[in-house]
């Protein structure tokens, strides 16, 4: 009998440690996802040169439209993953058509939230802001790239 609890107890030690650890390991993902943001919003900011008023005006649009961005993205690339060859070439067409689609939503929402913007920052400020985007994804990808030659 006490090998049963002591089996029963160590089961559950094992799992919550397991738990624990998963959960330990979301919340690292989450922090930094968290940090990325928060030093993308420094480096816009800065290029930007964002005053007081328009920082708070801006980012609750951009937010606004990283969200919807994300979510089109997140819907296109749910099935993507999935081998190329395994598809049919009926699979295939509909993909490229669905790629297509997405592209064009994601055109309309950025020429929607142009709009947006432009009530808050100059036109000036909104080519900084694109540039500025490819210059921190561009200066994140370098940073990978160095931690993995690193390793």
């Amino acid at each position: 009998m006490k090998h049963y609890t002591f089996i029963l107890i160590l089961c559950c030690a094992l799992i919550t440690l397991g738990s624990t650890a998963s959960m330990a390991q979301n919340n690292r993902l989450q922090e930094k996802r968290e940090n990325v943001e928060a030093a993308k919003i420094a480096y816009l900011t800065d290029k930007l040169s964002l005053t007081a008023d328009q920082a708070q005006k801006f980012w609750p649009l951009y937010n606004e439209y990283e969200a919807k961005r994300r979510s089109l993205i997140t819907g296109y690339r749910s099935g993507y993953r999935r081998d190329v060859e395994e598809l049919t070439e009926q699979e295939a067409q509909n993909r490229i058509e669905t790629m297509f689609s997405i592209k064009e939503k994601e055109l309309a929402l950025e020429k929607e939230y142009a709009d947006k913007y432009l009530r808050v920052i100059s036109s000036t400020q909104l080519i900084k802001l694109y540039r500025g985007e490819r210059e921190f994804t561009k200066m994140l990808l370098k940073r990978l790239d160095d931690r993995r030659a690193n390793k």
